[in-house]
Order: C-alpha cells, then structure tokens, then sequence
C-alpha cells in the first residue's frame, strides 16, 4: 500500500474509511509529554479537581484539543460495527525492560522489544502503559483493568493496541510485573532477572475493535489507531486491588463518538 501523509490504518478498506476522518496532523508524544505548539507545554493534570478531565482543554498547550476535538479517545464500543480483514502480524520477541511509577500509571518501557507489522508497515513497540477502570468500554461495560500498547512507525504515526481484563483467576504474567511495581513515582527502574515479550501479555486471538481516535491524556492528540482486543484477559482481584491502592482510579472518561464508524477488524 502506498505510503500517506497521514495515519495508517489496518486493511485497505479500513484505511480508506478512517483516514478520510483523520487529521493529517502528525501527533505528538504518548502521556505526560508536552505538545509542540506555539503556546508552550501543557499545565500539570491530574484524573480530578480541578485539573481533572473536565478541564485538561484549560491547561494550555496543546490541550484545547481535550475539549474541542472530534475525534477523542477513550470510547464504548457500542452500536452498528462494521466487519473487516486486514493482514496483522505480531512481531514481539523477549526483551529486558524498566518500570515506572509515574505518579499517573504503571509504566514498561522494553529495549528493542519488537513490534507489529499492518498492512506491511511496521509499528514499534514504545511503551506499556496501565488504567483502572478500563478506559474504553464494550456496550457499556467498563472492565477492571485494561492496558495499552503504544506502537510508533519510523514517520511517528501511532497504533495504541489495548487489553481490557475482568476480574477472574490471576494472570501469571502481570503476577510477575506486579513484583516490581514502585511503591513511589520516580524514575524508570530497570526489572533484573525479567525478560518481557509482549505477546505473553495479549489475548491469543488476532480479532479487534478498530476506531481512529487520540491520546487519553494531555495534550489529547488525534491521528492515533486504537486497535482494541474484543477478547478480554482476567485479573485477579488481588492484582486490581495492587494496582488501584498503588496508583488509584486513572481512567479517563469516555468521549462522544461524533461521526466517527467502529470496526470489528480479523487478521488473517
């Protein structure tokens, strides 16, 4: 497929629909980064208060975009969704990586720990990121947990792949992250003794909810594919518990999904 000026979806069919949707903006960075804008870096933010969601597009920046954009992230997945294909190849492999509490998530930074091919473009993998609730939601249904996939190509284009997890048995994988979570924010620490493949951490399906929307936090971005595993995890409630009395309640609220088509997409 040739190349665009702007984000890259998945499938041609896929592509052509939501990129004609998109800004040709080339988004900014993942989480607490700040936006390039002339009006300098977006103000502290929190999940409450009075720098809370409601009022992230007040904080300067980049972040007018909080309130005024059309295409905002998180979403319920919800109502009519359309069915497409699209060539999905999963392209992690074990690697090491550091651990951060940052004050707002749990944050895995792996070292060269591969990536994602859609469509024949690659998407590395950047960072693995944490949020209870789930962000998104599924008919209405919020799940306990869910984690995001940041995926960056060599333009800067992104692809957020995410997992929701309901509470069930214990998953043996995030049992081993939880070890070395931070009990304070700081800096990224190194995990010793733990290789970390990203596929050990996602459903064993190639089957997702695909909508063009933005990043979940300031200064909101749009231009981001989220790819959404249909298939959630489970987590027990210990985990949940572990990492909402370590970070609390980190979700931000659903947006308004405007005109935007929600795609149940298959690889095959």
């Amino acid at each position: 497929m040739q190349k665009m000026s702007r984000p890259l979806l998945l499938g041609l069919t896929v592509s052509l629909s939501l990129l004609a949707a998109c800004s040709a903006r080339k988004p900014d960075a993942h989480g607490d980064a700040a936006a390039h804008s002339d009006s300098g870096p977006v103000s502290k933010w929190t999940y409450e208060g009075a720098t809370g969601p409601d009022h992230w597009a007040d904080l300067g920046g980049g972040s007018r975009v909080c309130g005024s954009g059309q295409r905002q992230s998180p979403v319920d997945i919800s109502g009519q969704v359309k069915s497409q294909t699209g060539k999905i190849t999963l392209d992690y492999n074990s690697a090491a990586a550091t651990i951060q509490n940052t004050g707002k998530t749990v944050r895995i930074v792996p070292q060269n720990g591969g990536g994602v091919v859609l469509d024949g473009v690659r998407y590395e993998l950047k960072s693995i990121e944490f949020h209870s609730p789930s962000e998104h939601a599924v008919n209405g249904h919020h799940a306990t947990l869910e984690s995001q996939f940041l995926h960056e190509d060599k333009d800067g284009h992104k692809v957020i792949i995410a997992v929701l997890y309901d509470i069930g048995v214990a998953d043996p994988m995030l049992a081993s992250l939880w070890t070395y979570l931070p009990s304070d924010p700081g800096q990224p620490v190194p995990m010793s003794d733990l290789l970390i493949n990203a596929q050990d951490l996602l459903p064993g399906t190639e089957d997702f909810y695909v909508y063009s929307g933005s990043l979940t936090t300031p200064p909101c971005t749009e231009g981001v594919t989220w790819m959404i595993y249909s298939s959630p995890l489970s987590v027990s409630a210990e985990q949940a518990d572990a990492f909402e009395r370590l970070i609390g309640p980190n979700a931000r609220p659903v947006q308004p999904q405007h005109d935007r088509s929600y795609f149940h997409l298959t690889g095959y």
